[in-house]
């Protein structure tokens, strides 16, 4: 399994499975099972006014393994490799901002808020990493590639310190940006014309299902687009700078950067 995956599972899914307060619409939450087992607490009717309200002590148990899990996972793989993962440390980050949104009584406006979070984080982190020169779309590729030893760590920093190769990153992360701020404000307006009920009723709830059924094939082709267009920006510099045979995540890519490495860089257009 590639390590990346591992990382999403603890910093993420993981977190995201403890925080939620109705699993795959089941209606079981780990915060009501902890709330049961070690307090007595005994959930309210679903779809009540008391429903998911915060007086449930096992909330407060999910959400503390919910960030020591990612963080026990983040100082022991940082220990192993010796390198600051940001990609654990932004899902970790997203998935105890959504479980802890996840818990709050609110509608209107502010609920259309909570529920974009996840393009808001995102279009945050990667419009900063833009102003600071420090492409966001570059530290993902510095954790899917995983050099597996010091030659290929060579190279990887040979790759990324390659002057169209980082510009080509920038763009990347710039496509990323625009999409979570088009997805985030689409997102946003759905939810604030949609769900006008009070929080906890049928009506809310039913609310809250249509706009995620509006949003959800938009969201997944806009995605998609994004991603992919971001990451054909970024082959296209590598191939521009490193030969057509230097295809990201593909059987002979280190062997094709070894085979460039007396050969002049293409130069910048």
């Amino acid at each position: 399994m590639p390590k990346i995956v591992i990382d999403l599972i603890f910093t993420l899914a993981i977190p995201l499975l403890l925080l939620n307060p109705d699993l795959f619409r089941t209606g079981f939450s780990f915060a009501d099972l902890f709330g049961e087992l070690l307090f007595g607490y005994t959930p309210p009717p679903e779809g009540s006014a008391d429903a998911n309200a915060a007086g449930n002590p096992g909330i407060y148990v999910a959400y503390v393994l919910a960030g020591l899990i990612p963080a026990i996972y983040i100082l022991i793989d940082t220990a192993r490799t010796r390198v600051l993962n940001p990609i654990t440390m932004l899902a970790a980050a997203s998935a105890l901002i959504g479980g802890g949104l996840a818990f709050f009584r609110i509608d209107g406006w502010v609920f259309a808020l909570k529920d974009s979070y996840a393009s808001i984080v995102i279009a945050l982190v990667t419009g900063v990493s833009l102003l600071i020169k420090k492409p966001f779309f570059e530290a993902f590729l510095k954790v899917a590639l995983v050099p597996e030893n010091d030659r290929h760590k060579a190279l990887a920093a040979r790759l990324f310190n390659d002057a169209y190769v980082r510009r080509t990153l920038l763009y990347a992360t710039a496509v990323i940006f625009l999409e979570a701020v088009i997805l985030g404000t689409a997102n946003f307006l759905v939810n604030y014309r949609i769900v006008v009920a009070s929080f906890g009723t049928e009506a809310f709830n039913a609310q809250v299902a249509q706009a995620t059924a509006v949003m959800r094939l938009p969201s997944l082709i806009g995605t998609f687009i994004a991603y992919g267009f971001a990451f054909y920006l970024v082959q296209y510099g590598v191939s521009r700078s490193f030969g057509d045979k230097a295809k990201l995540f593909e059987d002979g890519f280190w062997e094709a950067l070894e085979a460039t490495e007396q050969e002049p860089q293409a130069r910048l257009g």
